[in-house]
């Protein structure tokens, strides 16, 4: 088995900064650019059919209220704004850096919405909660799992272990990866996180989304990462398993000023258009793309 310290030194060190892919760094730079207008990014982003499919997703996505089908990339743009759309575009890069297809030990759709749900999920529960909204927040809700990814991709052999002992024993999926890997997928993804340089604050979301009462430099966050995570298992009908057992913890709740009851009724609130965002269409054509 190998040690934390010998996983985080291959993860550090194997992993290379995965370059965006050349039409990322061209959205990046027209969104950089003041006299760019949401049809010449839309044309960009068209002409790549699975970026276009996911950036539709999330622009149709019911937590953005718009009362009407999206269903031109140029509108979604307008809806989710440029520097949103940056965020999304450099997030899906990212993931899709990493992420292989699926096998039996892994189901990339699965893990496909629930970063969404999550990153959605997260950015309406900071709305609704009154806490301050800013890009960080779907972003860190949309890669807060990228360890789960590393783990599958890069330590294949210990995560069908772990995928192994989730199934076969009471164990979570958090405690079958402490027992085979002495980390979790958190500690992992917040290690890449410091590899790609992101922002401290979205270190720490992804290093401690399952333990925000740590939080230091972002508690506020962390928090709402930790329970637009759980919030988004719990509504979703196929169990998530890299998150198996996941609860809230107490800690991030009180950090929000959330009680259970609240909670029970965030979650009733939001079922339904998580539901509906999952099974759109725009759905099928995502799906392909991974």
């Amino acid at each position: 088995m190998m040690s934390p310290d010998q996983i985080r030194d291959k993860v550090q060190t194997i992993i290379q900064l995965p370059a965006l892919p050349s039409i990322a760094m061209e959205i990046v730079d027209l969104v950089e650019n003041p006299k760019t207008s949401a049809s010449k990014l839309g044309r960009l982003v068209s002409s790549d059919q699975a970026l276009a499919a996911k950036v539709l997703k999330i622009a149709n996505s019911p937590f953005y209220g718009f009362p009407r089908k999206i269903s031109t990339i140029e509108f979604g743009i307008i809806v989710l704004g440029f520097d949103a759309l940056k965020e999304i575009v450099i997030s899906i890069s990212l993931i899709s850096s990493l992420q292989k297809r699926s096998d039996g030990y892994f189901n990339a759709k699965a893990f496909w919405d629930h970063s969404i749900s999550s990153g959605v999920i997260a950015r309406r529960l900071a709305r609704d909660l009154n806490y301050r909204i800013s890009g960080e927040v779907f972003v860190a809700g949309l890669l807060h799992d990228i360890g789960i990814s590393v783990l599958h991709r890069f330590f294949h052999t210990e995560f069908r272990r772990v995928v192994g002992i989730a199934h076969e024993t009471d164990l979570t999926s958090l405690e079958a990866e402490e027992s085979v890997l002495g980390v979790t997928h958190a500690d992992v993804g917040g290690w890449l996180a410091e590899r790609w340089n992101l922002p401290a604050q979205l270190v720490e979301a992804i290093s401690l989304h399952h333990a925000p009462e740590k939080a230091e430099k972002s508690p506020d966050l962390v928090a709402l990462i930790h329970c637009a995570d759980v919030i988004s298992v719990r509504i979703n009908d196929d169990p998530i398993e890299f998150d198996k057992g996941v609860e809230f913890d107490p800690a991030g709740l009180s950090r929000l000023h959330m009680t259970e009851e609240a909670v029970q009724e965030y979650i009733q609130n939001y079922a339904s258009a998580v539901q509906t965002e999952i099974t759109q269409a725009t759905d099928l054509e995502a799906a392909r793309s991974l």
